[in-house]
């Protein structure tokens, strides 16, 4: 029988993937890795500046090592020799994460370069110990839709953006939803989130012309929720000002309203500390189920990460308080 619609995409998709991972590098190209099956969805960059992270479509979790050559296949060696050196190198240069049957779609490092979470297709965050690169150590369900981009805030709280139009604020271990930042691409998918400058501002795109600004200083540490208050109780003070009137001075004369917003910064994240030496990278997996259990007990203690999650929920709509005022 013919293949249906999807296969053909597939068999197209496979067919272009192949044909890539077997031509020889374009002038320019210095490194190369035909390691996935599938496209390349996102990267991340370890602070160390020498390890790349790739989420990928076939599933897998990609971990490269950009301080070591990979095997060049354009250097004129025959096949069986560009195998063995292949094979040779193939475990100082990267590591494959196990198949997680489902698309990884985006990749951040978070809590200090101890976890790794990935957006999937079926809104899961998968979350990897960073060093043991085999299967993940924890998932966090929720999402309705798939996961197409993922915004570090902080070491805690990461934003996600779904194929239903949502940017979420989550945070990562103890994991919760904190509520919807925004909802304005009119339920197309959020393809790509990122921050301004000065962190004032997170930029969101979809499947539109249209590219959207949000405020991002509610997102920071140091936001008051008593100014929130404050303004609330002079709006309503000055509704009830504009039904009597102007108010007067001594020499009945209006007098002036003055208000004042001060932009408060984004807390800037910490980018934690550099390691991963070529003993680190070599031997990652022999102390993986020490830092593994380690990082767990820490993260499930963390009474800052808690402070901040009571901070922040009241800052943030749920996803049900969101789908009862649009209606």
């Amino acid at each position: 029988s013919n293949p249906t619609t999807t296969t053909k995409k597939k068999l197209k998709r496979t067919a272009a993937v192949t044909a890539t991972a077997t031509a020889s590098m374009p002038k320019g190209c210095v490194m190369s890795w035909n390691e996935h099956t599938d496209y390349i969805s996102g990267f991340d960059l370890h602070p160390d500046e020498h390890t790349l992270l790739a989420s990928s479509a076939d599933g897998r979790l990609g971990v490269f090592d950009l301080r070591r050559q990979p095997t060049n296949n354009n250097n004129g060696d025959t096949k069986n020799n560009r195998n063995n050196n292949h094979k040779s190198n193939k475990a100082s240069t990267f590591r494959l994460s196990d198949n997680q049957e489902d698309e990884l779609l985006s990749v951040r490092i978070m809590k200090h370069n101890k976890k790794v979470i990935c957006g999937t297709a079926d809104g899961v965050l998968a979350v990897w110990s960073y060093g043991t690169w085999g299967d993940i150590s924890d998932r966090m369900p929720g999402h309705p839709t798939s996961i197409d981009a993922l915004l570090k805030v902080d070491e805690d709280v990461v934003l996600t953006g779904s194929s239903d139009g949502l940017i979420r604020v989550v945070q990562i271990h103890p994991d919760k939803f904190l509520g919807v930042l925004g909802d304005g691409h009119g339920g197309f998918p959020i393809e790509k989130l990122d921050f301004n400058a000065n962190r004032h501002l997170v930029a969101s795109l979809s499947h539109s012309p249209v590219v959207r600004l949000w405020d991002a200083r509610i997102l920071g540490d140091e936001y008051d929720d008593d100014d929130d208050d404050e303004n609330d109780g002079d709006d309503d003070a000055a509704a009830a000002a504009a039904e009597q009137g102007p108010i007067l001075d001594a020499d009945r004369k209006p007098k002036a309203a003055m208000t004042a917003a001060a932009a408060v910064p984004i807390s800037a994240s910490n980018n934690g500390h550099n390691h991963n030496s070529d003993d680190d990278w070599e031997d990652a997996s022999d102390n993986d189920s020490d830092a593994s259990s380690d990082d767990d007990s820490d993260d499930s203690d963390d009474d800052e990460s808690n402070r901040k999650d009571a901070r922040l929920k009241k800052r943030f709509k749920t996803d049900n308080e969101k789908f009862f005022e649009d209606m």
